[in-house]
């Protein structure tokens, strides 16, 4: 019998954008592991309203359960409500029990699904919340909490990051990329540093170059997470001769950009992955947030930017010591970005590649984790947090 492993995260088994946990499942598959991918985070909401993180799919995903082949399932439901936002911190206190629709909606279809699983990875966001429901589900699989994201700067509500450290201790194995993030649990012995990777198989075939008329220089942002699209819209202003590519989902599409800026919005993977390859430099304009620096080693984009070797152009709060291509400015100063821009101009060609790992390398450090050597529940006392439907434990 094959080994089993399911995996809570945001994503969706077919999309045009391939972050980590689609690779992560493509790898455990070929391994020869049984592979559920749970997408949780939505709602009826989601739906109703056309949530734009539907726009890489090729159409709105039904809810269910399909099987895709002998060893991969998917399970996608809407949720009664989803953890989002409001933009307030008082209307999102206000909001908290009704967020324990959430759990509610999971806790049995997610007890089901892992009862029988080996290994089982959550990814940071709402799969998070369901930490305790999949720990008493299973209390003898290897559990994973894969760390993406830092829930902080991503604009979710409080309760999802009270709740990242109320069941921290859950995990035989927290997952991140940068130290940065590391330090938030660095009380903990189960704290790894995985390098996150690329798919190297692909990256080193002869990718077409999507540039045939190519401007003098071709720059491109490949993702739009937390995108500051007011400084890409400057540094179009200020090399009118170069041309400046965005891919991805806008949350709000601009009434006017510059005529040398181009929104592609979501693009197959192997396309984005081309326009990377025969682009000159890589555009990481993350809006000015702090903690944002963990990018630097936790980013898809900068990571392929790093492995064809493009300098990146960048916020200053990202890492110089993780990304030594970083041609920094500071938000809001043009003098500064000006000065990026004549930086990145003055590296071209492009150095040197670096050496990043392949996406298999991560998927076996994933799988390699142990499990408990005795059965583990949610300890005595151990709450969900405070919007789970049950009091917080300070």
């Amino acid at each position: 019998m094959p080994k089993h492993a399911v995996i809570l995260t945001g994503h969706f088994p077919q999309q045009k954008r391939r972050a980590s946990i689609p690779w992560l499942c493509h790898h455990l598959r070929r391994e020869g592991w049984h592979v559920t991918m749970v997408t949780v985070g939505y709602s009826w909401l989601s739906k109703w309203l056309g949530d734009r993180r539907f726009e890489g799919l090729q159409q709105v995903p039904r809810t269910g359960v399909t099987r895709h082949d002998d060893g991969f399932v998917s399970v996608m439901g809407y949720a009664p409500v989803h953890p989002v936002s409001t933009g307030s911190r008082v209307i999102d206190r206000l909001l908290e029990p009704v967020h324990g629709l959430f759990a509610r909606y999971w806790r049995p279809r997610v007890s089901r699904i892992v009862a029988a699983a080996d290994l089982v990875v959550l990814e940071s966001g709402a799969p998070v919340l369901l930490a305790d429901v999949v720990r008493r589900a299973a209390p003898d699989a290897a559990l994973v909490y894969k760390i993406a994201d830092d829930v902080r700067v991503l604009g979710l509500p409080g309760f999802v990051a009270r709740a990242e450290l109320h069941h921290a201790p859950l995990f035989d194995r927290i997952s991140v990329a940068s130290p940065q993030l590391a330090a938030r649990f660095g009380h903990l012995a189960s704290v790894q540093i995985d390098p996150l990777g690329v798919p190297k198989a692909l990256f080193d075939r002869a990718l077409p170059d999507p540039y045939a008329d190519r401007a003098g220089v071709e720059a491109v942002c490949a993702g739009t997470t937390l995108l500051d699209l007011e400084a890409v819209c400057r540094m179009a202003d200020l090399r009118p001769g170069w041309r400046f590519h965005i891919i991805g989902r806008m949350r709000q599409h601009p009434r006017e950009v510059p005529p040398n800026l181009i929104l592609h919005g979501e693009c197959p993977f192997e396309e984005t992955a081309g326009r990377v390859r025969h682009a000159d430099i890589g555009l990481a304009p993350y809006l000015d947030r702090p903690g944002i620096g963990y990018q630097s080693t936790h980013s898809n984009r900068i990571l392929m930017y790093r492995y064809f070797g493009l300098p990146v152009i960048g916020p200053a709060r990202l890492k110089p010591a993780d990304l030594p291509s970083l041609c920094a400015y500071v938000p809001g100063d043009p003098d500064s970005l000006r000065a990026a821009l004549h930086r990145a101009e003055k590296t071209l060609p492009a150095p040197e590649r670096e050496a990043i790992p392949d996406w298999s390398d991560f998927a076996d450090r994933i799988a390699a984790t142990p499990a408990p050597a005795q059965p583990r529940r949610p300890a005595p006392g151990l709450r969900p947090a405070k919007g789970l439907g049950e009091r917080a434990v300070t």
